[in-house]
């Protein structure tokens, strides 16, 4: 606890970014080969939130009756969301009709409450709408992940929380049943990785019993549950983000794009790696393939022991997309100190009091969509230790409340921020018709989950 409360005090740490990834940072290659799936490939997904704040709109109408432009979309296309077929029955049942003001809160309860969408977590919340079913998203990154892992030997790992985990434990014995050779594994977020909460003054916050109030330590202590996996390479994608199946070309392929560069680029750099621990490589070429291909630039001089430091790291291929003004984070190259390289970093990390900080982050051109192939083992064939990879120092705090009091969370450094800070990493550009977040259940109008062009 006395760690946590410091960092309270010291407040947020921000980093310092060098300049926006450009092109000229970006990793091309249109080779795409399979050997990747002689590894052992596992796809980690993360899924223990629940969808309530998707519905927030809808909650927000419930409280108040007040028309808002989301609500007037939402029961103008009613008919076009997924779970429609869901809830016709109920309507005709009932002889509601949704332009009558009295009917639109029971649609909406039966809706949040009665089917349960709005304690659901978004994986077993319909998202992609066909011509005879809808598909949870659940559905759909098993459907995915046959076409470009092995079909013969598909293994997925969700986390969960355990208030979801008889709902997941049910669908996986129905896939199970289904016949499909899948190895479809889950766990919690540790509950060692809850984090203290502090009152305004920083001091710890006492429950009514006089104990004190833990809360869960954000997306970033996942690092662990990334860490337990038994794997090779390990394929990242969040749990909201799956394409309608009419566009899942593009993602099968920016998969496959993602893996295979990965491929080539660690056995590059286990061969650095095996040269320079027998001394048969100069110096000088190890630094031009950590400058111009790893995008590492040291501002000392270059031993053999750094070297083998900077190259003895886990590796991930992140893909990135144009950046459209989404919220969240984006690929910037930082200054780590003694060195500068690529990373991921939120806006939250930025000091925006600083205008030339600010203008960094704001012209960036691309953004990251969370698509991950993290290659976690090292040239001996051993599992990296990841925590041993985390920059502590990236951690988040946040304003929250409880019970209507103000307190301050701490997060722990976020998944792809701080707690892979210490990784090699490569940016890929991806089609945008890869990243089709839902953040508002109107996001499930789009094209990009509808099918349509």
């Amino acid at each position: 606890m006395k760690e946590n409360l410091e960092k309270f005090k010291s407040g947020t740490r921000y980093v310092r970014i060098v300049s926006p990834v450009t092109r000229e940072h970006l990793t091309n290659s249109n080779e795409i080969s399979e050997e990747y799936l002689n590894l052992r490939c596992v796809k980690f997904v993360p899924a223990s939130g629940a969808a309530t704040r998707m519905f927030e709109d809808l909650y927000q109408y419930l409280e108040e009756g007040k028309e808002t432009e989301a609500i007037t979309e939402f029961f103008s296309r009613l008919e076009e969301f997924p779970f429609y077929e869901d809830l016709k029955d109920f309507l005709l049942e009932k002889n509601l009709h949704k332009d009558r003001v009295e009917d639109r809160k029971r649609i909406i309860e039966h809706l949040l409450f009665d089917m349960k969408y709005g304690e659901y977590p978004k994986a077993f919340i319909k998202m992609n709408r066909y011509e005879d079913f809808s598909a949870m998203p659940i559905e759909e990154h098993l459907y995915e992940g046959e076409r470009y892992l092995s079909p013969e030997d598909l293994k997925l790992h969700f986390t969960i929380s355990p208030n979801h985990e008889k709902l997941f434990l049910s669908y996986r014995e129905r896939a199970l049943d289904a016949g499909k050779p899948l190895d479809m594994t889950y766990s919690f977020q540790k509950s060692s990785t809850d984090t203290v909460a502090v009152d305004l003054e920083n001091k710890p916050f006492l429950l009514e019993n006089g104990e004190y109030l833990y809360r869960p330590g954000g997306h970033g202590a996942l690092i662990e549950n990334l860490n337990d996996l038994d794997a090779d390479v390990i394929f990242i994608k969040n749990i909201d983000n799956v394409c309608h199946r009419a566009f899942l070309e593009d993602t099968v392929d920016s998969k496959k794009k993602l893996a295979s560069i990965g491929y080539e680029m660690k056995k590059r750099i286990d061969g650095y790696l095996l040269k320079l621990l027998e001394n048969k490589v100069d110096l000088q070429e190890v630094k031009d393939f950590l400058l111009n291909d790893l995008h590492i630039s040291y501002k000392g001089e270059l031993t053999r022991e750094k070297a083998v430091e900077f190259l003895n790291r886990p590796l991930r291929v992140c893909g990135v997309v144009k950046n459209q003004g989404e919220p969240g984070g984006g690929p910037f190259v930082l200054d780590q100190g003694d060195y500068t390289d690529l990373q991921i970093c939120e806006k939250s990390e930025v000091d925006f009091s600083k205008e030339d900080q600010r203008m960094l982050f704001e012209t960036s051109e691309f953004f990251n969509p969370v698509d991950l192939v993290c290659f976690v083992r090292d040239y001996k064939g051993e599992k990296f230790d990841l925590l041993r990879y985390v920059n502590e120092d990236r951690y988040f705090i946040s304003m929250k409340s409880y019970k209507g009091k103000p307190i301050k969370a701490l997060e722990h450094p976020g998944l792809w921020n701080g707690a892979m800070d210490r990784w090699n990493t490569l940016f890929v550009e991806v089609p945008l018709s890869t990243f089709n977040p839902v953040k508002k259940v109107n996001d499930l109008l789009s094209p990009g989950h509808r099918g349509e062009a």
